[in-house]
């Protein structure tokens, strides 16, 4: 009896859980579908300037080219006492490293 009891019940509560996944599933592609729509895009239109030839053929031809001076090399670019640093730059000195008793014992790496 009781078993046929917690069967029932069992199932009764996975048939409302069901129902009510469904209803949340529902209201969500609902909402989905909501927000699509609000998104709706203007029509394109074709305007005059779009199909006018004159604006899309062009007869200029350019008659010279651009380009640019030729670039120069200048005193201060050869100059080595400019590139020569004369302060002396001295790194981190980091001290040796050293094994340790808890690095080489064997009851803590097992």
């Amino acid at each position: 009896m009781k078993t046929k009891i917690r069967t029932i019940v069992a199932i009764c509560v996975l048939g409302i859980i069901g129902f009510t996944n469904i209803n949340a599933i529902a209201d969500n592609k609902s909402m989905v579908n909501a927000e699509v729509v609000t998104e709706a895009e203007e029509m394109l239109t074709i305007e005059s300037w779009m199909i006018d030839e004159s604006y899309w053929t062009s007869e200029t031809k350019v008659s010279t080219l651009e380009a640019e001076e030729a670039l120069e090399i200048e005193p201060w670019m050869t100059n080595e006492s400019l590139w020569i640093s004369e302060t002396e730059v001295v790194g981190e000195v980091e001290e040796a490293l050293e094994v340790e008793s808890w690095m080489i014992d064997e009851s803590l790496w097992k």
